[in-house]
Parts: structure tokens; sequence; C-alpha cells
């Protein structure tokens, strides 16, 4: 499988990308590699790209017994990596995938304007897509409970993926491996309540996001989280301005399914607009749907 697009690295780069950093934000116990294309897109064209692993958030290979630490901890990871990056450089992009769009946006309303602008992929705020069983609703007892002391979350097909080539193969990696490039396996029910309060959080405090702009991109097919969830974006976000795109051709991991290419395109526009202090290529509605 392949998600590079044609190398469009220039021996040029202009000073404005090169004094822009871009933070990383993959899903819940999951590795980097889930935005292994888009840091290459981004460091093709000059960008200085760090893919953060988060102690407690992320898969760590080393550890039989994956550990979840506090939710405050992974943002707090998060506020100094962007702070190291703001004494370098003019402005911080943050993109988040899955559970890292939710990272992306509580490290947004902890930072505050040390944050320039957010690309959010596959954000769930509500757990309502076509694939969620009708035992969600009872997840919670789970979480919060004795109930759920030996519950574990399994990955299941279509593992976040349309595509039927690349679901094989990610069904191959878990096996070989417990983990691929659409995350872990098994996610364990620490690491899944840090995550759900990390949501409340994030949800009531919502419209303390004030970056200056702010991409979602979500799949129309998402299996995890409806395109309803770019509504409670779009009401709930106090950024400057918030523009949506809408995927025709993927599931949840939008990153390395059929419309990945068109993930690149967007999330480089972007980030050049946020560089160079530009607006968007054309006027945008406060909320646009774009179709694969």
């Amino acid at each position: 499988m392949s998600a590079r697009e044609p190398d469009g690295s220039l021996s040029f780069v202009h000073p404005a990308v090169h004094r822009t950093a871009v933070v990383l934000l993959h899903g819940l116990c999951s590795t980097p590699d889930e935005l292994s294309s888009v840091q290459s897109a981004l460091r093709q064209h000059g960008y200085a790209v760090d893919a953060l692993p988060i102690e407690g958030y992320s898969f760590d290979a080393a550890r039989p017994l994956q550990q979840a630490a506090p939710w405050t901890q992974w943002l707090a990871t998060i506020e100094a990596r962007v702070d190291a990056l703001r004494a370098l450089h003019d402005k911080v992009l943050l993109v988040g995938i899955s559970a890292g769009s939710a990272l992306a946006l509580g490290a947004a309303i902890r930072c505050g304007e040390r944050v320039d602008a957010l690309v959010l992929m596959s954000t769930a705020l509500c757990f309502d897509g076509w694939a969620v069983p009708r035992t969600q609703a009872l997840l919670p007892l789970a979480l919060y409970t004795p109930l759920g002391r030996f519950w574990r979350y399994r990955e299941r097909a279509p593992y976040g993926v349309k595509n039927e080539r690349v679901r094989a193969w990610i069904a191959r990696e878990l096996r070989s491996r417990q983990i691929s490039r659409a995350g872990s396996a098994v996610i364990g029910i620490d690491h899944l309540r840090e995550h759900d309060r990390l949501l409340r959080h994030v949800r009531r405090h919502l419209g303390q996001v004030r970056c200056a702009q702010v991409l979602a991109l979500h799949a129309r097919e998402d299996e995890v989280a409806s395109v309803a969830n770019l509504e409670l974006l779009a009401r709930g976000l106090g950024c400057g301005t918030f523009r949506s795109v809408v995927l025709g051709n993927s599931y949840h991991m939008i990153t390395i399914d059929n419309d990945r290419h068109q993930v690149l395109r967007e999330t480089l526009a972007f980030a050049d607009a946020v560089a160079h202090g530009t607006a968007p290529l054309l006027p945008l509605p406060r909320l646009q749907e774009s179709f694969a």
C-alpha cells in the first residue's frame, strides 16, 4: 500500500514555511504511523513536523501491558511541545486524527493563542457511526464501575477502512504484531476511561478554542462518527474561521483509505494558508461540504 503523493519538494522553501511547525497527534493507543503520509508530505514541502508520541497514550511496543496516563498528562505533554516549538517558530499547527483530534482540541483549549490552527481528521465527539453497536450506550458501566475491570475493546473489521486491499493488510498486521497503521488490536479500559474524560472536557469547553483557522476532514461513511460531528464543531467552536470537507469514498481512517490523496492536498493547502497568513483559496461559508 502506498499513500504517497508525487514528490512536491522544492529547492526553495518560503521563509514563512520554515517558521511554521506542525505537531501530529495520532489515535488512541496507536502510533505516529497513522499520520506517516501526512508527515512525509509536510516535510517534503519544508515544514518542521513533530510526530509526537505521548507516554500513557501512545502504543508502546516495549511494554507487554499498555498503561494509560491521566488525560491531563496527555495535554501537558502537548503543551510542553507547543511551547518548545514556539521558541523556534512563529506559528504552530496541530493535526489530529480520531482521538488525536480530541487531543488537538483539548490542547487548543489549554494553550489558547499559542496554537494558531487545527486540522481535525475524523473527529469523534459523538460515537454515532453506522457500525457502532447499540451496546455503546452501556459503555459508561464498563468505564466507571467494577463491571469493566476485565473488559477490553478489540479492533474488528472493517478497521476504519473502506479499501478492501488495505483492510486485508491491516488484518495481517494486527495478527502478527498487534498494531497497525489503523491502530492497536486491543485498547484497555484505562485508556478508554481517560479518553472519555478528555471528550467530556472538550465538549464542555469547545467554545474556548480560539484558533484563527480550523479545518475538519471527515468521511461521509465514517463508521465510528457520523458527519453530524462536523455540525457539533461548527456550532461549538470559537475559532475565527471553520471549514469542513466531507470525503466521499472512505471510512474512519482517512489517511490510509481511498481519499488519502485528497486528505494530503487539503492539509498542505491549509498549512500553506496558515503559514502565509492568507485566507482559504475560495470564499467559504462556515460549514462547507466538498464531496470526492
